[in-house]
């Protein structure tokens, strides 16, 4: 029987995050946002980004 032919593995390239965005919060506001974050399963990092970008357009969202 012969070898199954490997398919050539395509490396995703995905854009350069070298950017840092910061913003003052109080505690009591980071726990809310942690929280909130933490029912979707995501990160704060990545909660916020995707919320701040569906806002901007950049992403289909639910926002209008």
């Amino acid at each position: 029987m012969a070898k199954a032919k490997k398919k050539a593995v395509v490396p995703v390239t995905r854009p350069l995050k070298d950017e840092v965005v910061r913003f003052r919060i109080s505690a009591e506001q980071k726990a809310a946002l942690d929280a909130a974050a933490a029912r979707e399963g995501l990160d704060l990092s990545s909660w916020l980004r995707r919320l701040a970008l569906q806002a901007a357009g950049l992403l289909p969202g639910t926002r209008e």
